[in-house]
Formats: C-alpha cells, structure tokens, sequence
C-alpha cells in the first residue's frame, strides 16, 4: 500500500490507538470540509479551458480511504490512502495540489502569530475549526504528514493555533444563558451589557446546552448580519463553554440564586425583636394622599390609552 497521508493524534482523549467514533466522526468532516474549500478556491480561480470544474468532480479528487488505525507511543495514527475514484479523475498533480495547499495554508496561517492577514479565507479558517474543536476534548496535537514524491510535508495543530483560528474566523459573545428553546435549538445569552443575544446551535451540541441552562458561558460562532441594518442577527454556534461567574459584577448577583436567608443577610434585614411595634403602621394616616395618587395614576392611565 502506497503512503499518501497520516493523521497522528496525540493527547489523552486518544491513547494507544484509541479514539472515540464521536472524535473520529468530527475529524473526518473537518478534514473533507478543508480539502473541499481548498480545492474550491484553487480550481474555481484556475483558467483552464481543458477541465471543467464541477463540485462532484472535486468530490471525486479529494475522496480518500481510511486504511489503518495504529498506536504510536502513545497516539493514535490514522492512515489514508487514495480511493480508485480519485485516481480516475484528472491527475496526480492536482490532488496533491490541493492536499499541499491545504496543509501550507495552516502552517502559514500559524506563522502569521496574531496578526490579521485578510488573505486566508474565512470559510477555511471555519473548516480548520471544526477539526480544532477536538483541542476542547482530550486532544494535545494533530499532525498532519503528507507523503509526497522526494520528501514528507508534516504541518502540526495544536490549540494556540486553533485559538489564533478562532480569534479571526469566529465572532465571541459570553454571557448568562436564560433562555433556552431545545426545539428550535436556540438560546438566549444576556451579556454584562448590551442586549440579548440570539445563538442556534446544533443537534451534537444540544447535550452541551442541557448541561450549561442558567450559566455563564462562552460561545464562539458565524455572525449573521442583518443586511438592511448591519446589526447582530444572530450567532451560528461553533463552540459553547462554561465559564466562571465574576462575583465583582452587578450580573453576579441578579443571576446568583439565593434562599431567603441569605437575601436578609444581603439585605441587612433583621428579626423584629418585638412585633408590638408593626401596630399602626399600615395603611398608615387616613390623610397621607395614598387613595389619591393612586386614582390620578389610573386616570393617566386611562388617557394614555385612549390616545
């Protein structure tokens, strides 16, 4: 069998030639929503009248075959070869045109540290991310070694890189999570100011969201903008993330559940030593303007409805 591509996972989520099917399953995704998006922007650039391009084509060109799962010391190793199918379209060249690409394009992005560089695309920097949620679960490192005629090419991931992604690619609102519609698969999250903000989420992270109700959490995700005003629609989830409650701030103690015990002690409410000395203070004097001041607030009421 011919080498063209292995994936070593290190971390401890996947020792010894482990990994969840969960992981495996989320890797793969990323992985073809790389190559797909890579070799999207290189052929739909590419003047070339002798091939044309179509999506099912490039489908075609970057399906590769899972062939082994190994263990290195102690990793898990993934190993790809090219699929009949992919061999049979156009040529060699541009398949590992667009697996080079792919893989110079992260580590240029890493070596640009935290300065924005508009050229990188946003929707592969989206794609990077998919793979990179796997630093948020037991996983240290991904590297990625690409077996080409003369010499490898080996590019590794890890999560500064995957944080850098995010940074640029991702737009970050963190606040209290007070509504929660699991059928819509929409939440709510009430930053320290500002108004609400409206996240969808997904069927994956819906168990995320159950165990998060009613905290203080961090989502990173796609803005979607409104057009017509250029506001904040809403927030396409691609991370969720508990986060630690600030006991400084005024949210703190609005969203802090308490019994009534500890409201008094907030409150500095004492017991009433003797409860002779509640007599006569309600509803107070007969003259003390109290019946009045509510009929003028309804007579107001009443106008301001009518208008």
């Amino acid at each position: 069998m011919d080498r063209f591509l292995e994936v070593m996972l290190e971390g401890e989520a996947v020792r010894w030639g482990r990994i969840p099917v969960s992981y495996l399953s989320a890797f793969l995704s990323g992985l073809q929503k790389v190559l797909y998006r890579t070799g999207f922007l290189l052929l739909g650039r590419k003047d070339n009248a002798e091939k044309t391009f179509t999506p099912q084509h490039l489908r075609q060109l970057i399906d590769i075959d899972l062939v082994e799962i190994t263990h290195g010391s102690p990793s898990t190793v993934l190993s790809f070869a090219r699929t009949t199918a992919s061999r049979s379209v156009w040529d060699d060249e541009e398949v590992m045109h667009i697996f080079e690409t792919a893989l110079v394009n992260l580590n240029e992005f890493q070596a640009f540290s935290d300065v924005v560089n508009p050229v990188f695309d946003r929707e592969l920097l989206l794609a990077w991310s998919t793979i990179g949620n796997l630093f948020l679960r037991g996983v240290s490192r991904i590297t990625f070694t690409l077996y080409r005629n003369g010499y490898p090419l080996r590019v590794s991931y890890t999560s500064r890189e995957f944080d850098l992604i995010r940074q640029h690619a991702l737009t970050t609102v963190e606040g209290y999570m007070f509504l929660t519609d699991l059928r819509r698969r929409r939440i709510s999250l009430q930053p320290h100011s500002g108004k609400a903000v409206s996240c969808v989420f997904t069927e994956e992270q819906e168990p995320d969201v159950r165990s998060m109700i009613g905290s203080f959490v961090r989502v990173m995700g796609k803005a979607v903008i409104n057009p017509a005003t250029g506001t904040l629609r809403y927030l396409r989830t691609h991370t969720i993330e508990p986060l630690e409650r600030d006991p400084e701030s005024i949210a703190y103690d609005f969203w802090t559940p308490r019994i009534i015990d500890e409201l008094a002690r907030q409150q500095r409410v004492q017991p009433v030593d003797n409860i002779a000395s509640l007599y006569g203070t309600w509803p107070g004097k007969t003259d003390d303007g109290f019946e009045q001041f509510v009929e003028g607030l309804r007579k107001w009421g009443n106008a301001e409805g009518n208008k």
